[in-house]
Formats: C-alpha cells, structure tokens, sequence
C-alpha cells in the first residue's frame, strides 16, 4: 500500500519531468495538455498554429517553432517534439507567417494605460517613430492589407520621444498633434498621396514620411 501511494505521488514530478525533457528548443516554457488548452481558438490572435521564430530576452533565435498567441493573457504558446508549452516571461520578440501576411510581435515598449514594458504589440512601423498595434481580440479575417473592420478593437500607439500615444484613424488631430514641428509637410503629404486613413498603410506612410524629412534635415 505505501508502495502504490509513493507511486501515485511521484508519478505527476516524473511526467513534469518528462515533458521539460522532450522541449527541445531551450525556451523553458510551462508544459500542459490539449485537455486544458482553450480548444474553441477564442483567446489567441489565430487558432491555428504557424510555424515561426522567437528571440529571447538574450538574442538566442529559435526559428521554425509552432507557435500561437493568446491575446487574452498576453502569452506565446509553442509546440516542441510531442508537447505543448506556455511561456510568459524571457521573450522579446516573436514572429508569425501566416501566407497573407508576416506579424511581428515585440515588447519592452514604456508601460502605458494597464499595459506594461512585458506586453506585446504588433510593430506596423519601425522608424525613428514607431506605430505600434495592440490587439485585445482574435483576428475574425484576415486580409491582406490590414483595415479598421478587420481588427477594430484593436490599439494603435505612435512611440514618440519615448512616450506612447494612443491614436485613433478617425481622429486625425490624435495623431497629427504630434507632428506640429512639421505640420506643413504633413497636410502636403497628405493631400499628394490623398491619405483618408481608412486603413493603417495611410498613417504608416505619413510616419515614413515624416521620419524621412526629419532625417533629412538632420533630426531638426
């Protein structure tokens, strides 16, 4: 009888064990089952999984990883040989091919509303100015060119001079606001590319844009 009850006892450290054991990719990722996973795709950015790369907080690359984001809590999932873990801590940057379109994911970006520097945000645009997407549900459709009705709950920050601005397309005095210092140039731009701003590409060209005068002018 002692017996069988040490057995029962070691028997879940011993699969623990185990299942770190088969996670060939060094992630250190919490392993748990299908069981427990949320099967009905409601938490994560796509349901499916994709195979992509992770950089760790050290700049180790792991590339060709199934991989899965749950926007819910903020996680990456990730299948290694025969399991599947979850990891909440020690990621930088993470990246998910999906065929119609490439989704980088960092984070270490200033704490703003009830984010913090851990959370992740989808990087639209990597310049001297950064615009930065926060996604708070699952993608319903996915279209190649990213549209306010495809991802409408979702955030957009502009990272300026080291502050996170939340922007709104609807609302261009949101973002407009923080390019005065070259105002002109923008309602220029503007007009010559007839942005309306129906989708994330306008604002992104507005901000390459801008960062191209500024660097021209030396940053003045």
């Amino acid at each position: 009888m002692n017996y069988l009850r040490r057995f029962f006892l070691l028997t879940p450290i011993l699969l623990a064990h185990l299942a770190i054991a088969q996670d060939s990719t060094g992630l250190a990722g919490t392993a748990y089952n299908e069981a427990s996973a949320e099967t009905d795709g409601s938490h994560y950015l796509f349901k499916e999984w994709y195979s992509g790369s992770i950089r760790t907080s050290d700049d180790q690359v792991k590339d060709g990883v199934k991989i899965r984001y749950d926007v819910n809590k903020d996680e990456l999932e990730y299948k290694s040989d025969s399991g599947m873990y979850r990891v909440s801590a020690g990621i930088k940057e993470f990246n998910l091919p999906t065929g119609t379109d490439l989704y980088t994911f960092r984070s270490g970006y200033p704490s703003v509303a009830d984010q913090t520097e851990k959370s992740f945000y989808r990087l639209m645009y990597d310049g001297n100015t950064k615009l930065l997407k926060k996604y708070v549900k699952p993608i319903k459709v996915e279209k190649a060119s990213a549209t306010t009705q495809m991802d409408p709950s979702a955030k957009l920050y502009i990272l300026k001079d080291g502050k996170m601005n939340l922007v709104d397309l609807k609302n261009r005095k949101s973002f407009l606001k923080l390019l005065t210092d070259e105002k002109n140039k923008m309602q220029y731009v503007i007009r010559e590319q007839q942005l309306d701003f129906a989708a994330d590409d306008d604002l992104i060209k507005l901000l390459e844009e801008y960062d191209s005068y500024k660097a021209g002018r030396g940053g003045n």
